[in-house]
């Protein structure tokens, strides 16, 4: 597969992005700590299908390291630039962890282009139905890294092995996350302003509830699948995404943790094939 990295001028912000594929268009939202790589893996199985674009958010790897604008409306407007760069005029969603919340809103902010939604092991801020519980209770890494001066005091120097533990432990096999993976992620990581930068999707956590409440009072009529591994976020996932959408369906990924396109390749690309070829 020909991944080719791009930068491009977009909001306010210089994003560095790779793109890869032919076919309908697949816009990345990445999560923490990953990068547009958490993609590649993805573009190597349906590169022949889909048209992959997949930036370092802003605050990552080699994107622009910003002290404000990780709010999931501001990164939503980054993308939809993004798209307009790569003229893009018709494209999918697809978010993984932190990079939910984002999508959503890019959902809501460019409707009359998004074909779907896809969010795979998300957390969902800021809604209100039966059963939900908020993702800052259940998971004490949330709260944690909100504390953005704790955690760089804790972290810094310590790069990788706190970024083993949270492969290998926010996994249902620990050893699915391969070494070079890590150790990419230990390198970009270390890059000046960094952690730093990255730490502001926690930090940002309190507005992307608000955001995420005010935009969901209206129903998102953008098709939207999610899935989450049952040993991570379980039914959380799509009983989110059936609260927001009104067209909504996924479900819950046996033997599988965080790391979803790792742990469970080919179910999910099977059902993302599925879901971008019917939407």
């Amino acid at each position: 597969m020909d991944v080719k990295h791009q930068r491009a001028e977009t909001n306010g912000v210089r994003l560095h992005y790779v793109t890869a594929g032919e076919g309908p268009t697949v816009l990345c939202l990445h999560g923490w700590p990953e990068t547009h790589r958490e993609y590649l893996i993805l573009m190597e199985r349906l590169g022949h299908k889909y048209r992959f674009i997949a930036p370092d958010l802003r605050g990552f790897a080699d994107s622009d390291k910003p002290f404000s604008g990780y709010d999931p409306m501001t990164i939503a407007a980054d993308l939809l630039g993004l798209a307009d760069a790569e003229q893009a005029q018709r494209f999918h969603i697809l978010s993984h962890d932190l990079g939910g919340p984002a999508s959503v809103a890019l959902a809501y902010l460019a409707a009359d282009r998004a074909l779907s939604l896809s969010a795979i092991e998300t957390p969902f801020f800021g809604l209100d139905y039966p059963g939900y519980v908020d993702p800052r209770v259940a998971y004490w890494h949330l709260v944690m890294h909100m504390n953005m001066d704790v955690t760089r005091f804790l972290v810094e120097g310590r790069e990788e092995q706190y970024l083993r533990h949270f492969f290998r432990d926010f996994a249902y096999d620990p050893t699915a996350m391969p070494e070079s993976e890590i150790q990419a992620y230990v390198t970009q990581l270390r890059q000046p302003g960094n952690l730093r930068a990255s730490l502001n999707l926690y930090g940002s956590i309190p507005e992307a509830a608000e955001q995420t409440r005010r935009l969901t009072a209206d129903r998102l009529t953008v098709p939207m699948m999610a899935w989450g591994g049952r040993s991570s976020f379980g039914a959380h996932c799509v009983d989110s995404a059936k609260a927001i959408a009104a067209n909504a369906h996924g479900g819950v990924i046996e033997e599988c943790g965080h790391w979803v396109f790792q742990e469970r390749t080919d179910f999910i690309c099977a059902e993302l094939d599925r879901f971008w070829s019917s939407a």
